[in-house]
């Protein structure tokens, strides 16, 4: 009797042990091996390492494709692992899609994130027709307090204050900064141009000439504010005699005076030919077929419209201005919206790549926040130069008077939420192909009129 009830208990715990097996493993039920692996990939967020704040807010989704073969019957299951695809520790439930299902997709919330949440998130995918893996995808999640210490500048030269002339000079910025800083340069105090300064950590100084002589220093900044570095002093090496200098002195200005005569002489002969031609057909075609050319560049965009805004102001501009732009069918970009990880001056940069039009919302509280102003500046000077600034509507709200402005787009016509056909005039700022943009100042026939016809496209 004792021996029976041991050979049930045996098999009843065998039943349960293969129950559960199966539970954990979709696919141990199945010996059809005729479906190809699923190829999960994770499409959200794009960059592959998320730098977030304690206390912030993240949403990893994972998208999944499913090649069908001949003969499938599966099903896709898709689940979210913590550091190990193939560890015990998983995130929420294992998902299932649909009997045959091409795609799938699934998503994990991390809310107020802590340092404990930091590591490798993996998604990982079968297919219940299929013994194999998919190929498992993820992303790096990196959860600090925020920290930004003084900078130090340095040069990959051995020797700064002796530099030949014409050789190439990077400078290097080196600091420990936590959310991943951002960085701008100057120069005898001053800060350098555009086609120096960038937001990266290095500058090069390309064929370094007596003017580029100076005291240079960096700057890094984030969400704690920014730093100085010490200046560098760059020095060219001095000539080993007057003679050479005197010889190149003289081949630099006879170079320099035959260059201005021959520029001279063509704008010269441009203009007249110009001028003889200016009817003829041949210049009608050319002028037809530039226009074309950039309007391919303007339809290539893949959305109508970006807001950039300030964290106060982001839930008036997302009811007032993307949820109603979206209404009338046109495709916009909203960085609170379709970004994650918080804050980025990477995001203003990627909504002005992408987009036709760049909406930048301007109201007293966008005037004290430094993250919008200092993410707005960079994207300045990286992205809206003289092509691209056309590009930018103004909306001022709350009291912001025109005149604060920033230097950029002092010439542009900006739009005044308190103006009654203020949600009008946005609309028409946007349609390139509209009378706004295209009619002159002739066809109108009164001050509104005229308003009405200013491009501020």
């Amino acid at each position: 009797m004792f021996l029976r009830f041991l050979r049930l208990f045996a098999v009843v715990l065998a039943t349960l042990s293969y129950a559960a097996i199966a539970d954990a493993d979709p696919c141990s039920d199945s010996g059809l091996r005729y479906c190809e692996v699923l190829k999960p990939y994770v499409s959200s967020p794009w960059q592959p390492t998320v730098e977030l704040l304690p206390g912030d807010n993240v949403t990893l989704r994972c998208d999944c494709e499913q090649h069908l073969g001949l003969n499938a019957a599966g099903a896709i299951w898709m689940g979210w692992f913590k550091d190990n695809a193939t560890a015990s520790v998983r995130l929420g439930r294992f998902t299932y899609s649909e009997k045959n299902a091409d795609n799938f997709s699934i998503s994990y919330a991390l809310s107020n994130v802590q340092k404990h949440d930091s590591g490798s998130y993996v998604c990982q995918a079968k297919s219940t027709g299929n013994l194999l893996r998919g190929n498992a995808t993820g992303v790096n999640i990196m959860v600090a307090e925020p920290q930004l210490e003084t900078p130090n500048i340095t040069s990959d030269t051995p020797t700064p204050g002796s530099i030949d002339l014409g050789a190439n000079v990077t400078l290097w910025c080196e600091t420990q900064a936590y959310p991943h800083p951002l960085f701008n340069w100057t120069k005898d105090g001053k800060a350098i141009p555009t086609n120096h300064s960038t937001a990266t950590d290095h500058m090069t100084i390309r064929r370094f000439s007596q003017s580029d002589e100076g005291l240079y220093a960096c700057v890094a900044w984030n969400v704690l504010g920014e730093k100085h570095s010490q200046q560098l002093q760059l020095t060219a090496k001095p000539p080993d005699g007057g003679l050479p200098m005197l010889i190149i002195i003289a081949i630099v200005s006879g170079v320099t005076v035959f260059v201005i005569v021959v520029f001279i002489t063509i704008t010269v002969f441009v203009y007249r030919r110009r001028r003889h031609w200016k009817h003829c057909r041949l210049e009608s075609d050319s002028d037809v077929e530039g226009d074309s050319s950039e309007s391919v560049d303007y339809i290539s965009k893949e959305y109508d419209f970006s807001v950039l805004c300030c964290k106060d102001d982001r839930s008036w501009a997302e009811t007032n201005i993307v949820n109603k732009l979206e209404e009338t069918k046109q495709k916009g970009y909203f960085h609170y919206r379709d970004d994650v990880g918080g804050d980025s001056v990477f995001q203003f940069l990627n909504s002005i790549e992408k987009s036709r039009h760049i909406i930048v919302v301007y109201s007293p509280a966008a005037t004290s926040d430094e993250w919008f102003q200092k993410g707005y500046q960079t994207a300045v000077a990286e992205k809206l130069d003289g092509n691209l600034l056309g590009r930018v509507v103004p909306v001022l709200r709350g009291g912001f008077e025109r005149r604060n402005l920033p230097l950029a787009l002092k010439d542009r016509l900006p739009l005044e939420v308190e103006e009654p056909r203020f949600f009008e005039r946005l609309q028409r700022s946007l349609s390139k192909d509209s009378d706004y943009e295209s009619a002159g100042p002739s066809e109108a026939s009164s001050e509104e009129s005229v308003l009405d016809r200013i491009s501020v496209i």
